[in-house]
């Protein structure tokens, strides 16, 4: 949906009314509703109450987009509102459809105009929807379209928006001595790949913050495997890294406002999790990059490996801080559902930021507890350092989160996205958001 100052002929007018000017078509409006209005031979006009909130007007945008929709709208004009960014970039999310894999639609492009945006806010929901259209367009894809390889290949396109990209695959991992990723991925036909997206700082590097993504490209669960219901839909276990990605995406337009000495990278671990000839065990153990030893208890708790080698890298590369996404526990979406992410942090500040920024951009994130206590269920009844499962539900988003924190030395902050990546089969590019903002406000 192309984004601009103003339309000569819109096709669709928004206008915004009080509860106290309402007529007898805009009587029962609710907050974040749009009704259509009245039906003219030049267009169409619809109403909505004024937006209270960013919030209320995030909701009139996906509603607006879907009025447009039905009506066969091509252009539309909003009336001047003080949420006028919240209620774009909802109504840009809401255009977004993955039509790659159906026959062409006799559907037009939407073109959208709001009264009083700013260039400045226009450029700026311009370059994160490039960022989030990315991250829904890598999670959408089909496994058999999406690996580990393409999935490099599709970073690699970043090169021509000046960022650099490097690409790691089996036997470089292997040399880097990043055993448990390297075990993730045995059991596929498609190796492992470590791949680091970098948006230099502009001057001296002062900071170093490090955006790590899950990349499972598709999960089996391995030998631990995944009942039918619960496999269907796996393709989504790289929201995470679509997630990193896209953000990278969007700062490439928006570099110009990121900090001065913040350097920006994004590490991706991308592996298949599937059973072969070579697939992990349960019982086996392995090395991970830090130098622990660590028994695989369930091969569906993979995540977590391909994080742990993954963070100790970005570590070793100099991250001062860092933020990770995974689709990592389905036990957190029984705790906050598909709305909110969980958010686990080793520092205070950081926390607050992601918060702040988690806000701005409209996604909800609550925090949970690193109740350390719960680790010692990670080190019971093993022959290794930890166990990366102990088979028990209660607390397990805790628990796994207290595992990833083996393996940081830096201040850093996990976020659990299961169940936000994806709604109703739909990718959301849930986290693009929330990291550009946190990026921008350092």
């Amino acid at each position: 949906m192309p984004l601009v100052q103003k339309l000569e002929r819109p096709d669709l007018t928004l206008s915004f009314v009080a509860v106290d000017d309402a007529d007898r078509v805009t009587r029962d409006l609710k907050p974040g509703e749009v009704r259509l209005r009245a039906r003219r031979d030049s267009h169409d006009e619809a109403a909505a109450l004024a937006p209270a909130s960013a919030d209320e007007a995030r909701e009139v945008g996906a509603a607006l987009t879907r009025l447009a929709r039905d009506l066969r709208a091509a252009s539309v004009q909003v009336a001047a509102t003080p949420h006028a960014a919240a209620l774009a970039g909802a109504a840009l999310s809401a255009a977004w459809q993955d039509a790659r894999y159906r026959a062409p639609a006799d559907r037009p492009e939407l073109t959208l105009a709001l009264d009083d945006l700013s260039s400045a806010d226009a450029a700026r929901l311009t370059g994160l929807h490039a960022g989030v259209t990315f991250a829904r367009t890598l999670t959408s894809a089909p496994a058999n379209v999406m690996n580990p390889a393409t999935l490099a290949r599709e970073a690699r396109t970043l090169e021509t928006l000046g960022l650099d990209v490097d690409v790691w695959d089996g036997p470089d991992i292997t040399a880097r001595g990043m055993g448990l990723l390297a075990a993730v991925a045995a059991g596929s036909t498609h190796g492992p790949r470590l791949i680091r997206v970098t948006i230099p700082a502009r001057g001296e590097a002062t900071h170093t913050l490090a955006l790590v993504g899950k990349g499972i490209t598709f999960d089996t669960g391995g030998y631990s495997m995944k009942p039918p219901a619960g496999m269907y839909g796996m393709k989504n276990d790289m929201g995470g890294a679509a997630a990193v990605l896209g953000a990278m995406r969007a700062l490439a337009d928006l570099r110009a406002h990121i900090p001065e000495g913040t350097e920006v990278r994004a590490y991706v671990a991308a592996a298949e999790n599937m059973v072969g000839p070579d697939a992990m065990r349960p019982g086996d153990i392995y090395r991970a990059a830090n130098g622990l030893n660590v028994e695989v208890t369930n091969t569906d708790a993979e995540g977590r490996l391909v994080l742990a080698d993954t963070l100790t890298v970005a570590c070793q590369e100099g991250a001062t801080e860092l933020v990770d996404l995974a689709t990592l526990t389905g036990v957190k979406i029984s705790a906050l559902g598909n709305d909110i992410a969980a958010l686990f942090s080793s520092d205070p500040g950081l926390t607050d930021r992601l918060k702040a920024a988690a806000q701005a951009a409209g996604e909800l994130v609550w925090e949970l507890p690193l109740h350390q206590p719960y680790l010692k269920a990670f080190r019971k009844g093993t022959l290794a350092d930890l166990k990366n499962s102990d088979m028990q539900p209660a607390g397990g988003s805790i628990k796994a989160a207290l595992f990833l924190q083996q393996f940081v030395t830096r201040p850093w902050a996990h976020l659990d996205i299961a169940g936000n990546a994806a709604r109703d089969e739909n990718a959301t590019g849930w986290g693009v958001g929330t990291l550009v903002e946190y990026v921008l406000a350092r």
